[in-house]
């Protein structure tokens, strides 16, 4: 497939040389990330059909919007000068990562009944991320706008807090090295906001190295979506494709509730992070029947019974291509 083909062009060799490559070209940081963040965009396109069915679906939605700011805050700061801290790239970088932390947080409220509430939850801490804001004077036109482009106590504690909930859900996953990079994205756009006694100039590479990163991330999450699992238990996928894509949080919960469950009914098995464990070494590795069925029951709240089938008998298609953000 070309597409798949030319997304392997991304490897992590290439991945540093494209990071290399904007830092010491800073003048036309702005472009690199604008072209990364076009061929990104794909992957989401790619997550956005593989989620029918899902709850990650919001997740996705907020990725969409953090890259569609990501891009204008590129567009917009090609236009500015590099030693003024092109501070309107500074402000639409800054509405991308407050995207990028609500796609996160977002998967942590992925499930049915509850999931509207949570969407309006993620808005209401996008809006209120931008108060911070108020207490800069002026617009963001020219240099006059970098007061605003800051992030003070305790603003920036929750920032970081936020960030580490996030990233940390997907990192034991195989969306892992992802999740790293949209963690290095956030943490660079935090450091720009902290750091507000920088030169101009190297917060201004910050605003174009942040979506960088995160469109770094989204490539990868696709790599990560292609690479094939290969257990043979159907309990095993639906396992692993459950905890891959809704990530730690969910993947605890769930597996608490089912080993609960196995060991009221007396079953010889444990489902432990990669996969079914046995409690006797010696006793025959049969997973009862009702085992599957059991997982399939307790997934309903995050996916309808035709992926979660899918899921189980045939992990390619019942994967979501590219999570969020994620994912």
């Amino acid at each position: 497939m070309v597409t798949g083909g030319f997304f392997s062009l991304f490897r992590p060799g290439t991945v540093i040389a494209v990071l290399a490559l904007s830092l010491v070209l800073a003048a036309w940081a702005p472009g690199i990330a604008l072209v990364t963040l076009l061929i990104a965009s794909w992957s989401l396109v790619r997550a956005w059909k593989g989620s029918k069915g899902l709850t990650l679906r919001p997740a996705i939605v907020w990725g969409f919007l953090a890259v569609g700011l990501g891009i204008t805050a590129q567009v917009l700061g090609w236009s500015e000068p590099l030693q003024s801290g092109r501070p309107v790239a500074g402000h639409w970088a800054y509405l991308s990562s407050l995207a990028v932390l609500a796609a996160l947080i977002s998967v942590l409220g992925a499930r049915t009944p509850g999931g509207g509430a949570w969407a309006i939850l993620m808005g209401l801490l996008v809006v209120v991320f931008l108060l911070p804001w108020l207490e800069g004077s002026g617009l963001a036109r020219g240099a006059g706008g970098m007061d605003r482009l800051r992030l003070d106590p305790p603003w920036s504690i929750f920032f970081a807090l936020l960030i580490l909930a996030g990233v940390t859900n997907y990192l034991p996953t195989r969306f892992g090295l992802s999740a790293g990079f949209v963690g290095a994205s956030l943490i660079v756009e935090l450091l720009g906001l902290v750091q507000s006694d920088w030169p101009p100039a190297r917060r201004a590479v910050v605003w174009s190295l942040s979506p960088l990163l995160l469109a770094l991330g989204l490539i990868l999450a696709l790599h990560g979506a292609a690479r094939p699992l290969t257990p043979d238990e159907p309990l095993t996928r639906l396992w692993l494709w459950f905890r891959d894509h809704w990530g730690v949080v969910w993947a605890l919960r769930v597996r608490e509730r089912f080993n609960r469950t196995a060991e009221s009914a007396g079953w010889g098995v444990r489902l432990g992070w990669q996969g079914p464990v046995w409690l006797d070494a010696d006793e025959p590795r049969e997973i009862p029947e009702t085992a599957e069925r059991t997982l399939a029951t307790l997934l309903r709240r995050f996916a309808d019974s035709t992926r979660i089938e899918q899921a189980s008998r045939d992990e390619a298609a019942g994967a979501c291509p590219a999570n969020e953000l994620d994912g």
